[in-house]
């Protein structure tokens, strides 16, 4: 599948969207600037927290690169069928499977990648933005990235996973605007379990099952739905 994942690349344009993680990751900063200024210049308010300012850092990840992953989702998938011109490299001896499995790790490579080095820019940010400016409640301390590393990569496998939803339901529906609003929705879904959670995180149990029925549909959707596409 190595020569299927190289061909995909060209279409996916590496440059471009390194360019969006670059501007979505200045963008995320630039949030969280504006957000620390506001705590830190308003006498009403107390200084943010690093625990709440990198809860922050992770809903902006989440939000940024699933919804993000949706829209390559259905450039590269659904557009493509509902404009009919994935049927021109249906016509040559290749694996249909193969070729959807490609692009979507394609996807889900850079969605990880992406939000991993979100999370290390921002991150350093606050700790940089504080260490010189004191804008945060406290100091920071080497050991908060005992929470804050288990946490990242919790977040980036659990969006990596679900970043196949909007796939899934997008083959359903065989349309663009569906894909991209069930991004939205699965955000706001993992928003209502995790906010339920002491440690605003899923558990390891509410991993496994999101991955689980996560592989079943993809497994389903492969096999009902990518055949029968033309």
């Amino acid at each position: 599948m190595a020569h299927l994942i190289k061909l995909e690349l060209k279409k996916f344009g590496i440059a471009r969207n390194v360019i969006f993680m670059i501007a979505a990751i200045l963008f995320s900063i630039l949030f969280i600037t504006i957000s620390l200024w506001d705590s830190t210049t308003d006498p009403e308010q107390t200084k943010d927290t690093f625990e709440s300012t990198y809860l922050v850092i992770g809903l902006l990840m989440s939000f940024i690169f699933l919804v993000y992953s949706s829209v390559l989702t259905a450039r590269l998938v659904i557009r493509e069928y509902n404009q009919r011109t994935i049927t021109i490299m249906f016509s040559y001896p290749l694996n249909r499977a193969k070729l959807i499995a490609s692009k979507l790790t394609i996807i889900i490579i850079y969605t990880a990648i992406s939000m991993a080095i979100g999370y290390v820019c921002c991150s350093g940010y606050i700790v940089f933005v504080d260490r010189f400016f004191d804008m945060l409640e406290g100091t920071f301390q080497p050991s908060m990235l005992q929470t804050w590393i288990p946490m990242a990569i919790t977040t980036v496998i659990v969006c990596t996973v679900l970043s196949l939803w909007p796939f899934i339901i997008g083959m359903i529906r065989k349309s663009v605007p569906t894909t991209i609003v069930t991004s939205l929705i699965v955000i706001v879904f993992r928003q209502v379990i995790i906010s339920k959670n002491a440690t605003y995180q899923e558990s390891i149990l509410q991993i496994l099952l999101v991955a689980i029925v996560t592989l079943v549909a993809a497994l389903f959707i492969f096999k009902k739905k990518v055949p029968d596409l033309y």
